[in-house]
């Protein structure tokens, strides 16, 4: 864009600030601060308390990348995605999750 019309150079950072704060805001809404994770291994039944964020249902799928697992849970209204990082958990806790939730898909 600086290339093209280096007078707009504003419009950049404006468009730059608004990704930024979206892209926060998405990442606030599907990632839980803290809380307590249920999970049942048959059915892959999973359930998320936290003071924001409540999720009950089935795992629709799951896929690690690199120290993030996302996960599409099936509710009564809907699909929900549920984000975690490597470091909210110790490593143990982290291995025995990512284990559930992968091997039922």
């Amino acid at each position: 864009m600086l290339l093209f019309a280096p007078d707009l150079w504003w419009l950049g950072v404006l468009l730059c600030s608004l990704g930024f704060v979206d892209a926060r805001k998405r990442i606030r809404s599907a990632m839980p601060e803290h809380g307590n994770i249920q999970i049942q291994e048959g059915e892959t039944w999973l359930l998320i308390t936290d003071t924001t964020l409540v999720v009950q249902g089935e795992v629709a799928s799951a896929r690690r990348y690199a120290s993030w697992l996302v996960i599409s849970v099936k509710t009564d209204s809907g699909t929900k995605r549920v984000a975690f990082l490597a470091s909210a958990m110790d490593e143990a806790s982290w291995s025995h999750f990512n284990r559930i939730v992968l091997a039922s898909h």
